[in-house]
């Protein structure tokens, strides 16, 4: 009986619906002067009924709007503190840099990055007075990024690994074959000076080799995406760059300093 009595009452409710907009439009034609009366009346009838559900609507998708968002910014921490170690784990395990030189992570947000320029260089809110040199690592979720190249005492502007004129070594990580990562100022990066003799995979990582104290060896720059051109004995491979260069907010800059060895 109480099955029937629930799906009996969105009749009752469609029933009682037409019966009042009946009435209504009887008023409307007996009183013409107040028709707006009567529309205001039934919007306020109407309104209180609907009002719990819209309420309650807006409240679960709200909250199922907040679980989502919660849930892809833990992840996204986890990732980045993923990454971050085995940067930290890479750069401790290099054998090439000399003994006296460490190094830290100075963090700075991105606070310009011109629309005409947006692959070639941007500016971070830390410079000198926080140890930052011309020439030092620049990284996002573990992954070289670019390097500083002006430093001011409170800023610091650094050249992506997206730009044309930025070359640095590269080794792939799985068959130690060398060669430079170059950009084309569009978003690309390429790892030139390849002997076509080499057979390299889709997928296989590079990382940076010996460059100087600033950029330690072990890096991670990102994968080989496909093979590009052939040209006098040398082949190009097409890159994916580890970091989301596109979205750039906050990034660590290696700062490298000597220590007495004893």
């Amino acid at each position: 009986m109480q099955i029937v009595n629930r799906e009996l009452k969105p009749w009752y409710h469609g029933a009682a619906a037409f019966i009042l907009g009946v009435i209504v439009l009887l008023l409307m034609f007996a009183f013409p002067k107040g028709q707006l009366f009567f529309v205001d009346a039934v919007n306020t009838v109407l309104y209180y009924p609907e009002k719990p559900a819209m309420e309650l609507r807006n409240v679960i998708k709200l909250s199922g709007n907040w679980i989502l968002e919660r849930s892809s910014l833990r992840d996204r921490v986890a990732m980045l503190e993923k990454k971050n170690m085995a940067m930290y784990v890479a750069l401790e395990k290099s054998k090439t840099v000399p003994k006296d030189v460490k190094g830290g992570f100075v963090y700075s947000q991105v606070t310009l990055r011109y629309p005409e320029e947006w692959w070639q260089q941007l500016r971070i809110d830390k410079g000198a007075n926080d140890g930052i040199k011309e020439g030092s690592a620049v990284m996002s979720e573990g992954y070289l990024i670019g390097r500083i190249v002006k430093v001011g005492s409170n800023y610091s502007w650094v050249e992506l690994i997206t730009s044309s004129s930025f070359l640095i070594a590269a080794a792939v990580d799985e068959t130690r074959d060398l060669g430079v990562v170059n950009g084309d100022d569009k978003g690309n990066l390429k790892l030139l000076y390849i002997p076509e003799s080499r057979h390299l995979k889709r997928g296989m990582k590079l990382s940076t080799s010996l460059m100087s104290e600033l950029i330690p060896p072990g890096i991670p720059i990102g994968t080989i995406l496909s093979v590009g051109e052939s040209r006098e004995g040398f082949i190009q491979m097409n890159l994916q760059a580890g970091a989301h260069l596109t979205q750039l907010y906050s990034v660590e800059v290696f700062v490298a300093y000597k220590v007495d060895v004893k």
